[in-house]
């Protein structure tokens, strides 16, 4: 028995064409694409820790619900530069507050602050994460913490940040103060 002659024609062509494969090295509008992704170089574990960046959560949260702000999230990144990779290190931080514009410098911290926290990275507050950024320790941070209060002078407050790594080298310090509103919640407003 033949097969005829027309399911051959008609088979043929969809044959050839499952067998055609379509390589494109541009992107939909005709730029190349990107090179592969590479890892970071990653610091030796010897590297001493140079640089602290620090991430505040945009509006402290209300958790004794008085309308006054009084409890923030913080990401602390540590780098041993010329490594872009942020490194997990053992040592304390040290995030304070200050009222508006009153904060100073690392050479001459401002007097009087509104609250100062030390969260050793050993503590299980102060947990440990992975990130697109890289490796980092996660907080919350508490105007209350240690029998404070949210009344504070103005509606916002100044922060700066260091870290201090275990084995008594010099203290690293965060370049700049943030600013962050803790305004009073307004009437209907959510947070």
């Amino acid at each position: 028995m033949s097969i005829p002659r027309i399911a051959i024609l008609a088979v043929l062509p969809l044959a050839l064409l499952a067998s055609c494969e379509t390589v494109s090295s541009e992107t939909s509008d005709g730029r190349p694409m990107p090179p592969p992704a590479r890892a970071a170089q990653r610091p030796p574990d010897a590297a001493p820790v140079n640089a602290i960046s620090v991430l505040y959560a945009p509006k402290p949260q209300d958790t004794d619900a008085n309308g006054r702000p009084d409890r923030l999230g913080i990401e602390l990144y540590l780098f041993a530069r010329p490594y872009p990779a942020p490194i997990w290190r053992d040592g304390t931080f040290t995030v304070t507050a200050y009222p508006m514009g009153k904060a100073g410098n690392p050479q001459a911290p401002g007097a009087n602050p509104v609250h100062t926290w030390r969260l050793s990275t050993r503590q299980l507050s102060l947990e440990r994460f992975r990130s697109l950024i890289g490796e980092g320790f996660r907080a919350q941070v508490s105007l209350l913490d240690g029998g404070g209060n949210d009344r504070i002078p103005g509606t916002a407050l100044d922060f700066v940040a260091s870290f201090e790594p275990e084995g008594g080298t010099p203290r690293i310090w965060c370049d700049g103060v943030r600013s962050l509103s803790f305004a009073p919640i307004q009437v209907g407003e959510v947070r």
